[in-house]
């Protein structure tokens, strides 16, 4: 094969490979833009938010309401304690029934008494004849003394002996005066008006000293014992108003009045006891229902605040979405006050101000998500996010 023949042979070849690779690159270039193609297709659109979604971080004066658990009781109440140990013969009133201050509310059995009073009073008429005779001696032997009859030591044996007799008289009085009191006990006034909460006894049985007998309450003015922490104490004002809900009758709030606060903690926690007056005009109140107590502590200046709807928690990690720059994107941040009015809360820590913030609560957001803000033109873009975030 001549040299020229050889040329064309190599040239030939080389001109194949080079189109073998050409086509190569084609086909590669057709691939790739075929699958930059399927991409596009499978990438879904980006969340549209409506402009009244989106709030930003703005200075406020927060007003806290201070929320105390407590029970409504009695201003005026009383347990009516027997103060001797007898029988009980008589009880005429029960729970529920209403007595007036000086009303007698219990009888006990006064046989004993009646004639332990018999026998004081006799021993007191007996001390009183012996001091009498003691004292006529006492002069005798005086005007005796005196004219030398009898001696200085006669004299003093007799006076000792009335000073002796009126001791006896007097511990004499006392005793009758005691069974005296003890008759005067056996019939039992009530020493408040209201109303019987309880009877602690029937009519027939003996009670011991100080056993409780009644216990009456007066409904006509109530308090409620409510429990504040001790590091809110401080922001409560005696004499303010607050609001006090009551258990089963939401219906209707009541209003009442801070009237005095507990100088020391409840045994056994960090609680401190706030006593809050107030009126049972209607009548509808009773005591041992559960209340809770408002008060509303204003702030001194504002604050940084968002939406409590713009907060999210997750696993005590309170945080925010933000679009930052077409993309959704999580920002971690810190809370302080909380308006439960006004639903605004404190952002200490976590933002510049400057972020759009999603206001408004969303399901299956996630880092990175393309979003952004439509405008009341833009109808089927904010249908398309909405459909979007529901799957």
């Amino acid at each position: 094969m001549s040299k020229t023949k050889k040329r064309w042979v190599i040239l030939a070849g080389l001109a194949v490979v080079i189109i073998a690779s050409a086509l190569g690159a084609m086909q590669s270039g057709v691939l790739k833009l075929g699958a930059k193609a399927d991409e596009k297709k499978k990438e879904p659109p980006p969340l549209a938010f409506a402009a009244t979604d989106i709030v930003r971080l703005a200075p406020q004066t927060l007003s806290v309401q201070l929320s105390m658990p407590g029970t409504v009781q009695a201003f005026n109440q009383a347990t009516v304690r027997s103060k001797l140990s007898a029988e009980v013969r008589r009880l005429p009133v029960r729970e529920g029934d209403r007595v007036t201050a000086g009303q007698v509310i219990a009888e006990f059995d006064t046989a004993q008494l009646r004639n332990q009073l018999a026998e004081r009073q006799a021993e007191l008429e007996s001390a009183r004849a012996t001091l009498a005779q003691t004292e006529r001696t006492r002069s005798a032997n005086a005007q005796l003394v005196k004219q030398s009859f009898i001696s200085k030591n006669a004299f003093d044996t007799a006076d000792d002996a009335y000073r002796a007799q009126v001791a006896t008289v007097q511990a004499a009085e006392a005793q009758l005066a005691q069974t005296q009191l003890l008759l005067s006990d056996a019939v039992v006034r009530a020493p408040i008006s209201g109303q019987v909460a309880r009877r602690h006894v029937q009519p027939g049985e003996k009670v011991a000293f100080d056993a409780p007998l009644l216990h009456i309450v007066d409904l006509a003015r109530l308090e409620v014992q409510a429990e504040a922490p001790v590091a809110d104490v401080a922001k409560i004002v005696q004499g303010a108003e607050v609001a006090v809900e009551i258990e089963g009758l939401a219906d209707q709030p009541y209003k009442g009045r801070i009237d005095r606060i507990n100088p020391t903690t409840e045994p056994g926690s960090r609680m401190i006891a706030v006593y809050v007056l107030l009126s049972n005009d209607d009548g509808r109140l009773r005591g041992g229902m559960f209340a809770r107590v408002k008060v509303q502590i204003g702030g001194v200046a504002p604050v940084p605040a968002l939406p409590m709807a713009a907060v999210r928690d997750d696993r005590g990690q309170s945080y925010v979405w933000v679009i930052d720059d077409g993309k959704l994107a999580r920002r971690n941040v810190a809370t302080g006050v909380r308006d439960e009015r006004a639903q605004r809360i404190e952002i200490t820590s976590g933002l510049n101000g400057a972020e759009q913030v999603i206001g408004t609560k969303f399901d299956n957001l996630r880092e990175g998500m393309l979003a952004n803000i439509v405008t009341a033109d833009a109808p089927k873009v904010a249908a398309r996010a909405s459909v979007a975030l529901a799957r």
